[in-house]
Order: C-alpha cells, then sequence, then structure tokens
C-alpha cells in the first residue's frame, strides 16, 4: 500500500473510534441531562469569565447552536448567564454548583470509558499515540 492509501485508512479508523467514544459517552450521559458537548461547555465555563462567543470559538459551534445549548444548560440550572458591567451585547456564563457536580460525574464516566477503550494498549504505545496526535494537532496550518 501507498502512503497516501495508509494515511486515509488510520484517519478513518480514528474517526471511527471517535464516534464510537462519543456515542458510548453520550449513552452514559443522557441519564444525567448531559453529552460530551455540554460536557466540555461545563469544563471551559469553569476556567472562569466565559462568553457564548468564546465558546463559539472554541467549539467550532454555529452562535445558534451554542444558545441552544447554553439554554438548556441554564433551564436545568447547571450555568447562569450575567449581563457585563462594561458591555451590554456580551453576557457571561457561570457555572452553578449543580452544574460543577453534574460535570464531576461527566468527566468520572469519561475517564472510565476512555480507560476501557484504550486498555488494550501498552504504556509505550499510549505515549506513542499521544505524541502522534501532539505533533499533529500543533503542525503548522
Amino acid at each position: 500500500m501507498e502512503k497516501s492509501t495508509d494515511i486515509l485508512v488510520t484517519v478513518e479508523s480514528l474517526s471511527r473510534i471517535y464516534h464510537r467514544l462519543r456515542k458510548e459517552v453520550n449513552g452514559q450521559l443522557v441519564n444525567e441531562g448531559l453529552s460530551m458537548s455540554k460536557m466540555k461547555i461545563l469544563h471551559l465555563i469553569t476556567t472562569g469569565k466565559t462568553s457564548a462567543t468564546d465558546i463559539k470559538n472554541y467549539m467550532g459551534f454555529s452562535s445558534r447552536t451554542v444558545v441552544t445549548v447554553l439554554d438548556a444548560l441554564e433551564k436545568e440550572d447547571m450555568l447562569q448567564r450575567q449581563q457585563s458591567p462594561t458591555d451590554r451585547r456580551v453576557k457571561y456564563v457561570y457555572i452553578t454548583e449543580k452544574g460543577r457536580e453534574k460535570l464531576r460525574i461527566a468527566e468520572q464516566t469519561h475517564k472510565v470509558i476512555l480507560d476501557h477503550m484504550f486498555a488494550p494498549l501498552s504504556k509505550m504505545q499510549l505515549d506513542k499515540f499521544h505524541e502522534v496526535c501532539n505533533l499533529l494537532e500543533t503542525q503548522p496550518k
């Protein structure tokens, strides 16, 4: 096989692994009213002052999708929005105690599923996989 074919096969395999992971995590988190996307947003807003635009840029979602997800999280009392004191066009998003508890459960669930999925790999294989991912992720565009 030539290199481009090998890369294509590998990328397709990686995509299937990621989608399987998402499906398993989302299946477990649905009982908590969460998904991987909601978990990522809750994690992001634990870092402090975060706007919907920050979330949109980080997640790569459309504005409409971000607003829909934030509305759902706010309705479930996992976050609250607060008007910026200096710019009335901006609302900051903050995680609530309920959101922190749900995030803790979600991250624990995520870790269990990841540990199970990557269990067949040795420490050396995991280190190499991490190294390859970092190399590809930090490569200039």
